[in-house]
């Protein structure tokens, strides 16, 4: 069993976190640019609904996605197809902010695949889940602040930095 887990935490309410992982529009805002997702059967995200996740990378190749638990704070898939496993995604409170994980637990019965996966794939994976999650994170929080703006310098809308020659 391959085991691959991202978290993040976000400085907002749990209601918030969760129309971001289950409204396509907002899922668009986050989600990786790699994932296509193919409604099969029933509302995105809904208890019972069916979605093809396809991988770009895989030639679009990829897995069915069945919603089997869903309830405040954790959503669960069922993974059929080209990799056989379990998604889940789970987010709770912890003091002002809510912490956000993404687990998924699969195999890849496909010997060919199977290769890529453990190799290289899974480092992909799991890169590109922890750009996702940040994606999640900026989508919510906005983007971070810029270095000069950390320390008191000029910001985007500020004046530019001028470069000045030193004669030795």
């Amino acid at each position: 069993m391959i085991v691959q887990e991202e978290w993040v935490s976000i400085n907002t309410t749990p209601d918030v976190v969760e129309r971001y992982v289950t409204s396509p529009e907002l899922m668009n805002q986050w989600r990786s640019p790699q994932v296509v997702l193919e409604p099969i059967q029933g509302e995105l995200m809904s208890p019972g609904s069916i979605h093809k996740m396809r991988l770009k990378p895989l030639g679009l190749a990829g897995a069915d996605y069945t919603v089997v638990e869903r309830d405040s704070g954790k959503i669960l898939m069922k993974i059929e197809g080209l990799w056989e496993g379990t998604e889940l995604w789970r987010w709770f409170p912890d003091g002002n902010r809510t912490v956000v994980q993404n687990r998924v637990e699969y195999e890849v019965s496909n010997p060919g695949l199977r290769v890529f996966v453990v190799g290289i794939g899974r480092l992909l994976a799991s890169l590109d889940m922890r750009i996702q999650l940040e994606r999640l994170r900026q989508a919510i929080e906005g983007p971070p602040p810029s270095m000069a703006a950390l320390f008191g310098g000029a910001t985007s809308t500020g004046p530019r930095s001028q470069r000045i020659d030193i004669e030795s």
